[in-house]
């Protein structure tokens, strides 16, 4: 096939570099690939150099003027290359192919890339009209977990839960971990991220506790004289950086906790933990989730209405240790689950995943076979697929 992806840019968002992702998937599988971004933006993300870039927009000053050269663009691309189908990347690309291609007989993709739902007030009406009323005008849209495939109902026809590829290459075994929960995201989106649940949850691990035999399996203990770690790497601006260190100071975690600041080193980050939390209040699907996954990091994750879920699967017979299920979580062979924004479920998942080193190990291993089922294989395999039904159907 001639595929087109169409995409804000090459660089800095995680969707952006899975379009990049997809390019090279498609090109490795036989497909002629073309690239439609803003070129006039840093591109951070490595292009195989046999993928065809075309610039997206003529100018990058007045948005009006911008977004209106992208239409003809786009257009002026679909008229010398001709494609079999366009896959646009989230709502504005999407638009603008959708836009592009009137009169054309091309089919597009809509890509979503964020949940359907969220807590507090929900989605704004221009999120509600895009996501639920401009989709119907597609001849495919992807969404990254079952739980929005659920919210979208019968509203929408052709919907495809398409989950984003894994970046990383599994590893053979597990690794000998250090001592370390690791969490990964923005600092500046950390009310998001649930940073400051986190922090608050590891607090309460980390407390003066007796010597005594019986005191020695305790979370606490093996915080404080084991030397457990929580280490979360993420670039922010000062005032975010300067909130979250306070938060843990005002807990008593400030010599127990460790901000890295921006990192290229993520995957060996991911190597040399134990244990990864993804502590967010919400999160459409855990991209850093399935990467600590595949490096051998035993995962903590907040499950906002099942998104998490898609990836650490429940199950009826795993191993549970010597200790009595903590109350309120699921720890499921993978992995454990629990409630975002609850200070103390998560506080719960910590625990157990720091005293119970049978479980923390096993699952260490399962994590990375859970791994593979996002590998660029399996999702080229999926996108093919799809692809192939759309132009047929069309």
């Amino acid at each position: 096939m001639i595929i087109a992806i169409v995409c804000a840019r090459l660089g800095i968002g995680g969707a952006e570099r899975v379009a990049v992702m997809w390019a090279k998937g498609f090109l490795e599988r036989g497909h002629h690939v073309f690239l439609v971004s803003n070129l006039f933006e840093e591109q951070t993300y490595h292009v195989d150099e046999r993928i065809r870039l075309y610039n997206l927009v003529s100018t990058n000053g007045n948005k009006i003027k911008k977004w209106c050269s992208a239409v003809l663009n786009v257009r002026k691309m679909v008229q010398h290359e001709k494609p079999d189908v366009i896959i646009g990347v989230m709502e504005t690309c999407s638009l603008v192919a959708k836009l592009a291609t009137i009169g054309k007989g091309i089919p597009v993709v809509m890509t979503e890339h964020y949940a359907f739902e969220r807590p507090g007030k929900g989605l704004s009406w221009s999120e509600r009209l895009s996501k639920f009323h401009m989709n119907s005008f597609y001849n495919a849209v992807s969404v990254l977990a079952e739980a929005d495939k659920k919210v979208i109902g019968n509203r929408l026809k052709n919907v495809y839960v398409m989950p984003n590829p894994l970046a990383l290459m599994p590893i053979q075994e597990v690794l000998t971990g250090q001592k370390t929960l690791l969490a990964v995201g923005r600092l500046d989106a950390w009310y998001v991220k649930g940073f400051d649940v986190l922090i608050k949850a590891f607090s309460k691990l980390v407390q003066s506790s007796s010597h005594s035999e019986a005191a020695k399996s305790s979370a606490k203990f093996k915080v404080q004289n084991e030397g457990w770690k929580l280490k979360i790497a993420g670039t922010g601006n000062d005032e975010s950086l300067n909130y979250l260190k306070q938060l843990c100071k005002e807990n008593g975690v400030e010599d127990s906790v460790e901000f890295l600041g921006f990192r290229k080193d993520v995957e060996k980050l991911y190597q040399d933990a134990s244990v990864f939390v993804l502590s967010s209040r919400y999160e459409g699907f855990g991209l850093v989730l399935i990467e600590a996954m595949s490096q051998g990091c035993a995962c903590i994750a907040c499950d906002y209405k099942g998104r998490q879920k898609d990836i650490i699967n429940p199950s009826p017979s795993l191993p549970q240790g010597e200790e009595v299920q903590p109350k309120g979580i699921e720890v499921c062979e993978n992995g454990i689950l629990c409630k975002p924004d609850n200070v103390d479920e998560l506080a719960e998942a910590l625990k157990k995943m720091i005293t119970d080193d049978k479980y923390r190990e096993s699952t260490r291993q399962n994590a990375i076979e859970r791994s593979k089922y996002y590998s660029i294989e399996n999702t080229m395999n999926r996108w093919e697929k799809l692809l192939n039904q759309v132009t047929n159907n069309h």
